[in-house]
């Protein structure tokens, strides 16, 4: 179960958007507080998503427990999803930073929306709410297993945070310097993250077929 889903959850986790908001929230006024707004906001959407997607999906039967695969298409499907959502982002134009002063203007509101429409779940993030359904194990280990792979989707706001309440100043210059080499190198990781587990659920659907 976990062997499928934290290779995912870890490609989804690779956020140059959210790490560079992060970034300029922790470099402003009330940091943290902001910053765990914010937070919260991608809390409230991972998680939600996350629980009822394997609880649906455990107790539609599409995830049998008596045969500890799930049915071809299922893989078939999601591996043409993450197949074509590598495309798209290989060839999608990179999205310039909002004005600062747009941002600056964001309230509490403003914080949490950003934070649910920053992270709504993406392709890598439901393959790996999948691995942890078809697992089909109780719903306290499948619960414990999203909320262990809702925080790794989020460690690129959760580490920023920690670490700036110990080493505030050096926080922000090494968040600067990753999102630096994210801008230049995330989108490559995501494609072929995406683009790998995607070929495999897809050849995992297919030998299920034939």
């Amino acid at each position: 179960m976990l062997a499928e889903a934290l290779p995912a959850a870890l490609g989804a986790a690779i956020s140059p958007p959210a790490l560079l908001f992060i970034a300029f929230l922790l470099a402003n006024p009330r940091p943290r507080s902001r910053a765990l707004i914010f937070l919260t906001g991608a809390v409230l959407i991972t998680l939600g998503v996350g629980f009822v997607v394997v609880l649906a999906l455990q107790g539609s039967g599409l995830e049998s427990r008596q045969h500890r695969t799930v049915p071809p298409w299922i893989d078939l499907s999601l591996g043409i999803v993450l197949v074509a959502f590598a495309v798209v982002v290989r060839f999608r134009p990179p999205r310039g930073p909002k004005a600062a002063k747009q941002r600056r203007e964001l309230g509490l509101i403003g914080l949490l929306g950003v934070g649910v429409v920053m992270y709504t779940p993406s392709p890598l993030y439901l393959a790996s709410l999948h691995a942890i359904a078809k697992a089909h194990e109780r719903v306290l280990v499948a619960v414990l297993s999203v909320v262990l792979v809702a925080a790794i989707y989020m460690l690129v706001i959760e580490i920023p945070i920690i670490a700036h309440v110990i080493w505030p100043d050096a926080t922000i210059r090494v968040i600067t310097a990753v999102n630096t080499w994210l801008a230049e190198h995330g989108r490559t990781i995501i494609v072929l993250v995406s683009a790998g587990f995607g070929a495999y659920l897809i050849g995992s659907g297919i030998a299920h077929l034939v």
